[in-house]
């Protein structure tokens, strides 16, 4: 089997209570092809770490803002 492209999606679901509730929920799907010298599983790791910092962000986190080495 070759594998030719990653992707990866990452989501998370937060809630916060009383007095008025809510539900936010942010997902992101990124995807990747596969250059020489990429593994899959190198490639993922990165579009997941990537997915999550981006994912923190929408919802305000302080994120550490690393440079991506990433073409977008």
């Amino acid at each position: 089997m070759k594998i030719n492209k990653v992707s990866v999606t990452y989501g998370e679901l937060r809630s916060t209570g009383y007095p008025s509730f809510s539900n936010k929920r942010y997902e992101l799907t990124l995807e990747a092809e596969l250059q020489t010298g990429d593994t899959a599983t190198n490639v993922k790791q990165k579009l997941t770490e990537i997915a999550n910092r981006e994912v923190r962000k929408y919802f305000g986190d302080n994120v550490d803002q690393t440079e991506l080495d990433l073409p977008f």
